[in-house]
């Protein structure tokens, strides 16, 4: 996996797609249209070789995969991190 300093936006897109579980409502939490989500998924997905957010199987969201599960706690530490950072 090669992530770049220019990959840091899709990884914020990763941490609001886990949060939520749901493309459309993770969009409108990052103020950005669903179809430009998904797109970012998409090159998610590519980077971690891995689907990371499949159609759950109750009908309604996503479920993540292990790999999406693996990483998303530290994830979501780098993120908070990195939001409170701004705020100081």
């Amino acid at each position: 996996m090669d992530i770049r300093r220019s990959d840091l936006p899709l990884l914020i897109s990763l941490d609001a797609l886990l949060e939520e579980r749901n493309v459309t409502r993770a969009a409108k939490r990052l103020n950005i249209s669903q179809p430009a989500l998904s797109t970012q998924l998409g090159r998610l997905r590519d980077l971690f070789n891995d689907p990371l957010l499949v159609p759950s199987q109750a009908g309604r969201g996503m479920a993540p995969t292990d790999r999406a599960l693996a990483i998303q706690s530290r994830l979501h530490q780098r993120s908070e991190e990195r939001r409170v950072g701004k705020e100081c």
